[in-house]
């Protein structure tokens, strides 16, 4: 809770309002009492849970408050895969995939702010204790894999991993099918297709994963960015900036979770 009010104090946008006062427990229970949560019992302690259709509901919650949450969370998925980052290679990877997150969760900051923003957050992210700096600041490290602060990473990675799992599908669609082989529609229904059979693979309860018109924007995003461009056949074609897009997003995912997306593309 700490790390969620700081957040909100760091980038302006107020605690009131924003970020409960309750404490966890009282959080949990007016959860229960709202009947959206269920504690189990176990031996080695108790385990609380949401119902499928909870847990689908709560995704429109959820996504109200994205966006208080985007920055710190793009910032913490370079962490995922990666035990040291050097500053140079988060403000990258920031710059390179900011508009396609800004664009989907209406962020405010336009990109000639946006290194300003990323030096804030990974400030606000250290006095946090979840990285650490060198002197000068010019690579962090993640806190150790189990340890309760990589956990805390971890989580704040998940408000946004999942949106940039859904772009590199969308990519990994397009490089398979080829430059001029493949129309905006066809590709956003395969898209499409390709997303909600991972939804069943992997047990996403997020409705917006497979959602058609997330798809559509950003597809529509890459063409007036200049990164894919319409044939005059009609067909998407795209160069090595589609390439550059792409392993920039590779460098945020899990091995498991690219594998996976390649397997899904090519079965």
């Amino acid at each position: 809770m700490d790390l969620y009010r700081e957040l909100m104090r760091s980038f302006s946008y107020g605690e009131r309002g924003t970020v409960t006062s309750m404490s966890a427990a009282e959080i949990l229970a007016y959860g229960q009492s709202m009947k959206t949560v269920s504690v189990e019992a176990h031996p080695l302690g108790d385990i609380v849970r949401m119902s499928d259709e909870s847990a689908v509901l709560a995704t429109y919650y959820r996504n109200n408050i994205l966006h208080l949450f985007a920055m710190p969370s793009l910032v913490a998925c370079a962490f995922v895969s990666n035990a040291t980052v050097r500053t140079n290679d988060i403000q990258r990877l920031a710059w390179r995939i900011y508009p396609y997150i800004a664009a989907e969760l209406f962020l405010r900051w336009n990109e000639s702010e946006l290194a300003d923003v990323v030096t804030e957050v990974l400030i606000c992210l250290e006095r946090q204790g979840l990285i650490e700096s060198d002197f000068e600041r010019t690579e962090w490290r993640r806190p150790p894999p189990a340890s309760e602060r990589a956990m805390q990473l971890s989580l704040l990675a998940q408000a946004t991993i999942q949106t940039i799992e859904r772009y590199y599908l969308a990519i990994a669609i397009l490089l398979k099918a080829g430059s001029g082989e493949i129309t905006q529609v066809a590709l956003e229904q395969r898209c499409q297709l390709m997303a909600q059979r991972m939804a069943l693979l992997f047990g996403l309860n997020s409705p917006e994963f497979f959602d058609r018109a997330m798809f559509e924007n950003f597809i529509d995003l890459l063409r007036s960015r200049g990164v894919v461009r319409l044939s005059s056949g009609g067909t998407l074609e795209f160069d090595e900036v589609l390439m550059r897009v792409a392993t920039d997003a590779q460098f945020v995912l899990s091995e498991q979770i690219r594998h996976s997306i390649l397997q899904v593309t090519h079965s």
